[in-house]
């Protein structure tokens, strides 16, 4: 039996180092099918489940740039579940516009 839908992106939030896909999150959720659940999760939220996993994932960006200045590029990376710095710029620069280390900077 799956979990409730409305528990998806705190889930999502607690397990960001594991979930990367649309179909991890799903088999995470304990659905059998990752359309299901992206149907279920649009209905309950208005928005595709992998646009929230990106916004979950700059929002966690954000707080740790904005909570430690001292803090390194290769921590937040794998705090965000990112192999390496270079992940972590290429995601960033791709959906923020911004390198990291312009972020940094204020």
């Amino acid at each position: 039996m799956s979990l409730p839908i409305e528990s998806a992106i705190d889930l999502a939030k607690q397990n960001m180092t594991e979930i990367f896909t649309v179909k991890e999150w799903a088999e995470e959720m304990k659905f059998n099918s990752s359309k299901y659940f992206s149907r279920k999760f649009r209905n309950a939220f208005g928005d595709r489940p992998k646009t929230k996993l990106i916004e979950i994932r700059i929002n966690r960006f954000h707080h740790l740039i904005n909570e430690n200045l001292e803090i390194s590029c290769y921590e937040i990376a794998l705090e965000l579940g990112l192999r390496d710095q270079v992940a972590l710029n290429r995601f960033i620069n791709r959906h923020t516009g911004k390198p990291p280390t312009e972020w940094k900077k204020g």
